[in-house]
């Protein structure tokens, strides 16, 4: 079982978050991070008076403009922006996007709700801190917020890492209500409220830079994925354990109370060694409960209970960050972990 006096020693540090010794725990001051500052081409997009000059700075940025233009606005094809001979075709269609009524309220209402975004620029920086820290690296990372035409909370593009501030303007939101459920359902709407954006930006980070598949086993799926949130949580402890796993309060509280239930409803079903996709990828999708387990129950089960098995082999073997990552064998993951 786990040992409540190692929780209640580590409450105030890690806000509830269950890290594994005091060398994965790293303590920053003004002298060992430095700041990034995020580009802001959602301002870049709000001011601009033409398709001209939407063009003329998006350019700088050419892997996120062929994706927002292409694959986002859906008003042309990305090969248009390098075809001179197409520049007036792709102004012209710029145009109609910046000038477009539902466009400007969109706009503004993104702008007067993250008119300052210093709080998630220094969360960032100081995970980004923590990180290299950690694990040992050297990594230097540029941010940036766009919009997204609701399609995308973060992706990488022209070494940057994007948040797309529609994403996250609040499910109370008037433009965010009248979204129709063919464009975002309504669970997916629950969660689009800017706390998770810090947890949002390290686990797409992670799992580009450092998620390795351990194997095609549900079992191996938990453990890789773990290992990410397991990471997210050691560079980020000052976030609230929920938004780690983009979860509700009550959410992580029905996991933490069903924990053995859970593990229990894997070793019943014989799903630990399962590899059929159509019997475990509703453990690590997203959606309004995950199936089987009712509709209390939150999405992606099979990534908090892979971070709860690496959690526990974490403190059990005094390991650090960099070695838990290193740890390939699925068994000796395994065989530290105890359900409570």
């Amino acid at each position: 079982m786990k040992n409540p006096i190692y929780l209640i020693l580590f409450t105030l540090f890690l806000s509830f978050v269950q890290c594994s010794n005091d060398s994965n725990v790293i303590s920053l001051d003004k002298n060992n991070w430095e700041l990034i500052k995020a580009t802001r081409v959602d301002q870049i997009i709000y001011k601009s008076k033409s398709g001209k000059e939407l063009h003329q700075e998006l350019i700088k940025y050419p892997e996120l403009y062929a994706n927002f233009y292409s694959r986002m606005l859906k008003i042309g094809d990305k090969d248009e922006l390098i075809d001179s001979s197409k520049t007036n075709f792709v102004t012209n269609n710029l145009t109609m996007f910046v000038k477009d009524s539902i466009m400007q309220i969109v706009f503004k209402s993104i702008d007067s709700t993250f008119k300052d975004i210093s709080y998630y620029e220094n969360e960032i920086s100081k995970g980004f801190a923590r990180y290299n820290t950690l694990l040992k690296k050297d990594t230097k990372i540029n941010i940036g917020t766009f919009y997204s035409n609701f399609n995308a909370t973060v992706l990488e593009a022209d070494q940057t890492i994007w948040i797309g501030l529609d994403m996250y303007l609040g499910k109370n939101n008037p433009i965010i209500k009248l979204l129709p459920p063919t464009a975002l359902p309504q669970y997916y709407k629950d969660k689009m409220e800017k706390k998770y954006i810090s947890c949002d930006v390290f686990f797409g980070y992670l799992m580009s830079s450092v998620y390795r598949p351990l194997g095609e086993e549900f079992l191996a799926r938990m453990l890789a994925y773990g290992k990410i949130a397991y990471i997210v949580d050691l560079i980020l402890p000052d976030q609230d354990e929920e938004n780690k796993f983009r979860y509700s309060k009550n959410e992580l509280d029905w996991c933490k109370k069903n924990e053995v239930y859970i593990w229990q409803y894997i070793i019943d079903n014989k799903l630990l060694y399962e590899k059929d996709p159509s019997k475990i990828n509703e453990f690590f999708s997203d959606g309004p409960y995950t199936k089987n387990f009712g509709k209390d129950s939150p999405s992606s089960i099979g990534i908090w209970l892979g971070y709860q098995m690496i959690s526990d082999h974490a403190k059990k073997t005094n390991k650090s960050a960099l070695e838990i990552i290193s740890e390939n064998n699925i068994q000796t993951l395994l065989k530290t972990y105890e359900p409570d």
